[in-house]
């Protein structure tokens, strides 16, 4: 009885329900439920597992068969968005490393919400750096719209001087696994993605910069509005690169 019930409950979800009496060493039943055991708590790894890894790896991993996940690749529209705490060097030299680890996960905790809001997945965390992919209908809008946010929402979190600079460019990129078959990074590669870190890496605490693409794709949004900058020189493009600032619309 207790393994039926036990059995029903994780069917449904739960992952706190285990068997009584289970013992390796013991009859049928006792064996059995000692297996139960085992299995709910490789259950309960794996869902703490899959916090530490984008919903793009964790359904790549899940689709994958015995073979493992394949290293090919495939070619896919996509808008990134990448986000940079500013003065966080000078900041970290100032305080605690305690202190420096609560504000990091107070104001990426911050920038997740909102990312997870606009129905983005984030592919990773770099030290104070955050890395979102959009993919689907309306994927430049709402990337846009969630940077404009994500300001607000660091501005309420922050209780430092720190502010972010956010980074946003669409297009084509290869997304699948990458590096060695026994340690893997399921993310995204090319231009666009280097792209969006240079605009990152550009942008002042509170700028959004987007490129003209990303722009173009945002024209009708009424609560958007965009300012045209200088044109930039990014390392490894050979042309200058039409950027813009992205704020919401006063209107």
């Amino acid at each position: 009885r207790q393994l039926e019930k036990a059995a029903q409950a994780v069917g449904k979800g739960d992952l706190s329900r285990t068997v009584d009496r289970a013992d390796a060493r013991g009859d049928e039943l006792a064996r059995l439920g000692n297996r139960f055991n085992e299995m709910v708590e490789g259950l309960r790894a794996k869902m703490h597992l899959e916090k530490f890894v984008s919903k793009g790896t964790a359904a790549a991993a899940h689709d994958a068969g015995l073979e493992g996940v394949g290293r090919e690749g495939e070619r896919l529209q996509t808008t990134v968005l990448f986000s940079d705490i500013r003065g966080f060097t000078a900041y970290s030299e100032k305080v605690p490393p305690e202190e420096v680890v609560q504000m990091l996960n107070r104001l990426l905790q911050a920038q997740a919400d909102v990312v997870h809001e606009f129905d983005g997945d984030i592919d990773k965390f770099v030290g104070d750096e955050l890395m979102a992919l959009f993919h689907g209908d309306g994927a430049e809008e709402r990337a846009v719209r969630c940077a404009v946010q994500m300001l607000d929402a660091v501005q309420e979190a922050r209780r430092t001087e720190l502010g972010v600079g956010v980074g946003i460019s669409s297009g084509q990129v290869v997304y699948g696994a990458i590096g060695h078959e026994e340690r893997m990074d399921f993310t995204v590669i090319g231009d666009v993605v280097n792209t969006g870190a240079r605009l990152c890496s550009a942008a002042a605490a509170g700028q959004v910069l987007v490129t003209a693409d990303v722009k173009a794709a945002c024209a009708g949004a009424e609560a958007l509005e965009f300012e045209e900058l200088e044109p930039m020189s990014v390392k490894g493009k050979s042309d200058a690169l039409q950027v813009y600032r992205a704020s919401k619309s006063e209107a």
